[in-house]
């Protein structure tokens, strides 16, 4: 059995007498609307229409479609761009991981500073040797020679000796070459006294 179509409020017929839009136009309209619209199509499945909205909805109803479609549109757009970002950022970082040294190179002789996470790539990646300082209480010194394009240089930084205590990579890359030479070191021992 069909429930009986409701009729307009005194206020929807005013409202469709002043804007010159028929009952049957209004039918229309919120057909054309249940498929963009999810509002109006849940209203729809559940057996109601226009004539069950406040006057404020029933008035946006007429252009409702338009502004649905719109906003579909925009999301879409903003998706898309999301999509292309996505994909432009996917192809930087590639080619930044592929061309790493060149491009360090480049900015270490642009004197351009290299970031925190650029050092440590550095530093852990292409390291020759390092040298550490004495241990303080959270940290110890080092310095690490690194290879880069078959240039030498040197990092300064700080190792990090507990858990919670970082790295922290506050030099600049040295350019540096490799000398090899003999030297004469004069060494002091604190022998037992007698021997």
């Amino acid at each position: 059995m069909k429930t009986p179509r409701k009729t307009p409020t005194e206020e929807q017929k005013e409202w469709m007498k002043a804007s010159g839009y028929t009952e049957a136009q209004m039918d229309a309209f919120w057909n054309d609307n249940i498929d963009t619209n999810p509002i109006v199509w849940n209203l729809n499945s559940h057996g109601m229409s226009w004539r069950d909205m406040n006057l404020s909805c029933v008035q946006r109803l007429p252009t409702q479609k338009e502004r649905d479609l719109k906003a579909l549109e925009e999301k879409r757009k903003k998706e898309q761009a999301e999509r292309e970002a996505t994909e432009a950022k996917a192809i930087e970082l590639q080619y930044y991981e592929e061309h790493f040294d060149e491009i360090i190179i480049d900015k270490i002789d642009r004197k351009e500073k290299l970031t925190r996470s650029e050092l440590s790539e550095l530093v852990y990646g292409c390291e020759i040797e390092t040298g550490y300082g004495e241990n303080r209480r959270w940290t110890r010194s080092a310095t690490t020679i690194i290879s880069l394009k078959g240039r030498y240089f040197s990092i300064d930084w700080e190792e990090g000796l507990t858990e919670c205590q970082e790295n922290e990579f506050y030099s600049q890359p040295v350019e540096v070459e490799k000398k090899t030479y003999e030297k004469t070191i004069t060494v002091t021992e604190w022998v037992p006294k007698g021997c």
